[in-house]
């Protein structure tokens, strides 16, 4: 019989060898002072770095590694790891630790409160960004905002902040029928958590930049706004269905 965890915390890695020893130190130094059983999956995307030896260093500290053969995106590695996942409820964050650990007793409490998502936001009332990004990265965030809103009918203020958690039933159901593998996977998730009755809670953040990022933004803006016709046309097909 399979262990069941209360919370499964899942983390997507694509050659994080620079920062991922002290992320999984930080979040287990965090989750061994909890009162409720826990995990940690790490699914690597293909990285081509160190990322798989360090994780597997983490092994017997409750850290499952998964790791994808070949890099798909972030939407790819969080369906899998999500789908692996055996927590009453599920968060996912993302390896730099952009939006602080405190958060996760915040959102269980939510969730175990009923609610079936909760995301982070930088735009609601009680948000801080203490370390912004440069002014065009952060203006791309505001138009893929508004486009997705604009597009998908959902009514968030922020759809890319990578702290998000589930209900065990909702994010089965989200991520088995999510498609897109790449950076508009929030857009999907978002999406389908609407199609599927399921109500969104925005909760208010901190949130830090990552300075080293390495997210090329033309190929970014390319892949968001075909991905983003993709959403309503597997939608209009019954793919979602």
């Amino acid at each position: 019989m399979k262990k069941e965890f209360e919370l499964s915390i899942v983390i997507p890695a694509y050659n994080e060898e620079k920062i991922i020893r002290n992320t999984l130190r930080k979040v287990l130094f965090y989750l061994e002072n909890r009162n409720f059983s826990w995990e940690v999956l790490v699914v690597d995307d293909g990285s081509k770095d160190r990322t798989s030896e360090i994780v597997k260093k983490f092994a017997e500290k409750k850290v499952q590694y998964i790791r994808l053969k070949e890099n798909r995106g972030k939407g790819a590695a969080l369906k899998r790891g999500i789908l692996k996942a055996k927590g009453e409820f599920i968060i996912f964050m993302d390896a730099d630790l952009s939006v602080d650990l405190s958060n996760i007793e915040k959102f269980l409490n939510v969730l175990k409160g009923g609610e079936d998502v909760v995301i982070a936001s930088r735009r609601v009332k009680g948000a801080e960004i203490k370390v912004h990004q440069p002014w065009y990265r952060e203006n791309m965030g505001r138009i893929f905002t508004f486009l997705t809103r604009t597009f998908m009918g959902v009514k968030l203020t922020d759809f890319t902040c990578g702290f998000k958690g589930f209900s065990k039933v909702a994010a089965k159901k989200i991520f088995k029928n999510s498609l897109i593998p790449g950076w508009a996977y929030d857009a999907e998730i978002m999406f389908l958590a609407k199609k599927y009755g399921y109500k969104i809670v925005e909760l208010p953040v901190n949130w830090v930049n990552r300075k080293d990022t390495r997210v090329k933004l033309k190929k970014v803006i390319f892949e968001t706004s075909r991905d983003l016709f993709k959403i309503r046309l597997n939608n209009l097909f019954g793919f979602y269905d």
